[in-house]
């Protein structure tokens, strides 16, 4: 038998079953490693690598899980683009390998297992999630783990199970508190379902134990530091979550995984209408129960990615199971989807130009698919947000070296940027020279200096405009420059190099730590 007859026929053997698996996984790793560096280090990426050097038990806007990987990326691998995005790349096959043992959980056999696969590698969400070192990637990865570990609990019978369960949720909440997105809708399904005696089970409560004693740590640093993700939450709700809109996230949901829509969405028939699938229905109630829960709490419309890997196990099964009696219609989702995602992949991988990126952006926006080139801020721009937040940094970290070559070598200065993006790409770009910029934004504010030594009087600061108070404290302030990347979102930051204090820069320095300390209640006094 051929190759294409092998696996459109499916199979018994589940070893090669297993071959073919690990086959798709390894060319979806090349994939993803030779086309995650195209444009540059993303804002958020600057954050990880930073906290990666800072490590603790919590952080002002995400839990301990990012930094404890940047961290072991940077004394492994080391700080590179193609270094720190190992983990997203790795985090997207292993996401692979469990939707397809997924699929064959279901009652698939080799035709659903790969086609299961092949949904997370052309999605037109999934490459883009798998791109950048986030948190995204890890919390897809533990969402579809929790959904694995369910399913063959449901399947099995084995409790087991329970403990690996109750360790996964322990572990996706220490990287991202929207683990609970998937974890209340999962506690309903199961209380709704044949499945809630699942609750008078000792092996469940043992992995209850067993997750609360990974986060344990976590919760403990909350405490002591007044709880800061409820800081946190409130400026994103006033910030961002604003800007959400219901049918906007309706039409993403959409959009995300347009391509592969031909599959996912006859998973909800597999789940809930066909014979085989309905022992799996808890899945898809857990599904509805994401997206119903995320749209009335106005999250942000990629919070449901990690919702879809499931789905794309379970319409795979759905395929095969209404081609049994005809195989050749096995090729339209091998056919269909591939077509669909090369014509949006662009917006999945950035590897256009950037004139023909902004280019496609336009067209896209003429056919209605504004969401992608729609930044938080709810406005249209020329590129999507992510890779605006990819350019730029260099020629900022390029401006502070400028700044600081018009210093004397004997004279003491602080510099200052305005959000951490900001402050991770200069410190990154001028880690050679020994440059180390300070700022009060998210946990970088845990590391600033509380004092100054009474010589530092000359302030190099980095942000869009220059503040009153700096204007008042300095006599001589100049522009050293800015950044003119027109399509960078830091496009109009400017580096100022400020001397002459007319009152103790230090005081100044002081009493604005405790300002912020007051403000945030954040940091202990």
């Amino acid at each position: 038998m051929n190759i294409k007859n092998s696996i459109l026929n499916g199979g018994e053997d589940r070893n090669r079953d297993l071959i073919w698996i690990g086959i798709l996984m390894v060319v979806a790793f090349l994939l993803r490693m030779l086309s995650n560096q195209k444009y540059g280090f993303h804002r958020d990426e600057f954050l990880y690598i930073s906290q990666g050097q800072h490590l603790d038990w919590g952080f002002w806007s995400n839990p301990p899980g990012p930094a404890f990987f940047s961290w072991l990326t940077q004394a492994t691998l080391g700080d590179s683009l193609w270094a720190i995005r190992f983990f997203p790349a790795l985090l997207g096959v292993l996401t692979i390998g469990l939707v397809c043992l997924m699929a064959r959980d279901m009652g698939g056999k080799r035709y659903a297992q790969l086609l299961a696969g092949i949904c997370v590698i052309i999605s037109s969400s999934m490459p883009r999630a798998f791109l950048m070192y986030n948190p995204v990637p890890f919390d897809i990865f533990y969402w579809t783990l929790l959904a694995f570990l369910l399913l063959r609990y449901i399947k099995r019978g084995q409790n087991q199970y329970l403990w690996y369960l109750g360790l996964t949720a322990g572990l996706g909440f220490i990287n991202k508190y929207s683990i609970l997105f998937f974890a209340l809708p999962a506690i309903i399904a199961l209380l709704t379902t044949k499945h809630r005696k699942v609750f008078q089970r000792r092996d469940f409560w043992i992995g209850v134990s067993l997750g609360m004693v990974i986060i344990l740590p976590n919760i403990g640093w909350q405490w002591n530091n007044g709880f800061p993700v409820i800081g946190h939450m409130e400026e994103l709700q006033q910030n961002q979550l604003t800007n959400v809109r219901p049918l906007d996230f309706i039409k993403d949901q959409l959009l995300f995984n347009a391509s592969v829509l031909l599959v996912w969405l006859p998973g909800l028939w597999y789940l809930f209408a066909s014979k085989k699938g309905t022992p799996y229905r808890l899945i898809g109630i857990i599904f509805i129960g994401i997206i119903a829960l995320l749209l009335f709490l106005q999250g942000k419309s990629y919070y449901t990615l990690g919702a879809y890997p499931m789905m794309f196990a379970a319409g795979a099964c759905m395929w095969e199971h209404w081609t049994t009696r005809r195989i050749w219609l096995r090729i339209v989702p091998l056919v269909v989807c591939p077509l669909i995602f090369f014509r949006l992949m662009p917006f999945s991988v950035p590897y256009l130009k950037l004139d023909k990126m902004i280019a496609f952006g336009q067209e896209a926006v003429e056919m209605g698919l504004d969401g992608v080139v729609r930044w938080e801020d709810g406005e249209i721009h020329p590129l999507p947000q992510d890779y605006a937040d990819m350019l730029g940094w260099e020629e900022l970290g390029d401006l502070v070296k400028e700044a600081l070559s018009q210093l004397n070598e004997s004279e003491s200065y602080l510099i200052y940027c305005e959000n951490f993006g900001q402050v991770g790409a200069v410190n990154y770009y001028g880690k050679n020279e020994g440059i180390k910029a300070v700022s009060f934004a998210d946990a970088f504010a845990y590391w600033v200096p509380e004092e100054l030594t009474p010589d530092v009087q000359t302030f190099i600061y980095v942000n869009d405009e220059l503040g009153d108070d700096v204007a008042n404290l300095f006599e001589n302030i100049n522009e050293v420059g800015r950044v003119n990347n027109p399509y960078a979102r830091e496009r109009g930051t400017r580096v100022y190099l400020c001397q002459h204090p007319r009152s103790s820069f230090p005081e100044f320095w002081a009493l604005r730590v405790r300002q912020v300390r007051t403000n945030l209640g954040m940091l202990q006094e």
